[in-house]
């Protein structure tokens, strides 16, 4: 009888500690719960995938974005609270996926890329053939601003050719975007040369121009009638368009060449 009353009582007791063990782990995890509550903060996630290039006003019109709080030591320190009228002339620089936080570096200056090319806003890229002096002998490099020449044969009123040539400023200030070399096709009547000795008799050097399109209109006809000539810019440097200068010693409205 006394054995039943003991072991009884210490069934009692087993079941009281560990009543008291669940009730201490409930309050510690409500405690650890609440205070990953008073210190978490807002964030905004992508609702659906955002494409790069989506720009920051479209992504608040549409309402690509939502807001959830999470623990501050989950979250990296650039996340955005909200995609604030800041962003709104910025895109994103690359895909976002569905749920993914949203941060400052996710956000980049509008531009577009072509191959590799990154251009300003409103541009595309022309390439032009020229020569290595036209290119004023190597020294336009990627980045540069040029100005750019045409050499042209006037018209008479029929339309024929005449013997006129003028020259003139066909664009002010063009960036460039990228210099190349061209290599033509190799001669197969004469097996001896290669195509490097080609290329370097050839002399001819492909510019690739950052243009709008009136101006890739102008570049592209003055390209095709008649030859073209850059000239490299530097902040000192200011050209004007104007009636250019011609081959000729006649009383007009342009200048000789002579003069």
């Amino acid at each position: 009888m006394t054995r039943r009353i003991v072991t009884i009582m210490l069934a009692i007791v087993l079941a009281a500690i560990g009543t008291v063990g669940v009730l201490f782990y409930g309050f510690s995890a409500d405690a650890r719960a609440r205070a990953r509550i008073t210190d978490a903060v807002t964030v905004v996630v992508a609702k659906a995938r955002i494409p790069a290039g989506t720009a920051g006003a479209r992504i608040q019109a549409e309402q690509m974005v939502r807001t959830e709080r999470m623990p501050r030591s989950a979250v990296p320190s650039d996340a955005l609270a909200a995609v604030g009228s800041e962003f709104d002339k910025l895109v994103v620089t690359s895909n976002i996926a569905e749920g993914q936080i949203l941060l400052k570096a996710n956000f980049g200056q509008q531009s577009q890329v072509t191959s590799g090319l990154e251009l300003p806003d409103g541009k595309m890229a022309v390439t032009v053939q020229t020569g290595a002096p036209q290119q004023v002998a190597g020294y336009v490099r990627p980045g540069s601003e040029v100005a750019i020449f045409l050499t042209y044969k006037l018209l008479d009123k029929a339309g024929q050719e005449t013997k006129i040539q003028r020259t003139r400023l066909l664009l002010e200030k063009v960036q460039v975007m990228a210099v190349g070399t061209y290599t033509p096709p190799r001669d197969t009547k004469d097996d001896t040369e290669t195509s490097d000795d080609a290329s370097a008799r050839n002399g001819t050097l492909l510019v690739t121009l950052a243009v709008d399109q009136k101006e890739a209109e102008r570049l592209i006809l003055g390209l095709n009638t008649g030859s073209l000539y850059l000239g490299l810019l530097t902040d000192a440097v200011q050209v004007k368009p104007g009636g250019g200068v011609e081959n000729t010693d006649k009383d007009s409205n342009v200048n000789s060449i002579f003069e």
